[in-house]
């Protein structure tokens, strides 16, 4: 024991002296790993030459004038946007009322209420893709636009659900029990009081709702047909026959959007409250 704190004596020096410059060189590689080909992808958008070919020897614009008109790649944006806006306000509605439930009442299948909103993060997407195929085979339910809004409103409502649910545990009910004392009742009191204070983080949980849907691509794929073509299946089906740069411009647009939509959930919500629920 004592020569095994002898060893460690050390470790212990050495980390309590350059612990913290230790932990942010990790966190500058670990950003530098993700983000690094995030960046060539964005600089290899405005790569003049058709063959992706890194560094690329003349800069332009021309792919993304290209994108812009590219009509099936904005149809496929319009076919994502009609997906994605349904099945959010869906999971928006759902999430809130799973929250307010669970966060209000006490009822048989509480626990089993919030497995059931929480399990499609921890199933893996292909055992859920194949899931929703049997099963609407087995209803009889058609493949296409209504199929894949209800395939993103399952990958969804977990995540929109982990946002509003601390908005609401965290409310002070207090502000409840004094508007009714002023002689609101309940609906109104949930009108004024309740809904004005949990709206940002019903709101962060649509944001974010609405980018896992515009990114979706497994759900999609199992449960599309032939006329429903969304943005991600535009670009597999891009790069299957035909890599150009004008791929790397759609990603760059995808990549625009969804951190757009996640730095505004963030600064609508607490996001930290994530971690202690």
């Amino acid at each position: 024991m004592n020569q095994l704190n002898r060893v460690l004596r050390p470790v212990e020096r050495i980390v309590h002296r350059y612990g913290s410059h230790l932990g942010r060189l990790a966190m500058f590689f670990v950003f530098l790993f993700l983000w690094l080909p995030i960046g060539v992808l964005v600089f290899m958008s405005f790569a003049k030459g058709g063959v992706l070919a890194f560094p690329p020897k003349e800069l332009t614009l021309q792919w993304y004038v290209t994108f812009l008109n590219n009509q099936a790649a904005i149809s496929a944006i319009v076919t994502t946007l009609k997906i994605s806006v349904v099945a959010s306000l869906i999971s928006v509605v759902l999430a809130t009322l799973i929250a307010y439930a669970v966060d209000r009442f006490v009822f048989p299948g509480k626990d089993v209420l919030q497995l059931l909103a929480t399990l499609p993060i921890v199933v893996p997407l292909v055992v859920t893709g194949i899931a929703m195929v049997l099963f609407f085979g087995a209803v009889n339910f058609q493949q296409g636009y209504w199929a894949v809004v209800i395939a993103h409103v399952i990958r969804t409502i977990p995540f929109a659900t982990l946002v509003i649910l601390p908005t609401f545990l965290t409310f002070d009910r207090q502000l409840e029990e004094a508007s009714k004392d002023l002689g609101a009742n309940e609906l109104e009191t949930f009108r004024q009081v309740t809904l004005p204070s949990v709206l940002p983080g019903i709101i962060a949980g649509g944001l974010l709702a609405f980018t896992l849907s515009f990114n979706e691509f497994v759900y999609t794929y199992f449960v599309k047909d032939s006329a429903t073509t969304t943005l991600p299946i535009y670009i597999w089906n891009q790069i299957r026959y035909n890599v150009t740069p004008e791929v790397n411009v759609i990603s760059v647009v995808f990549l625009l959007l969804a951190v757009s939509l996640v730095l505004i959930a963030v600064s609508l919500t607490r996001v930290e409250l994530l971690t202690r629920r």
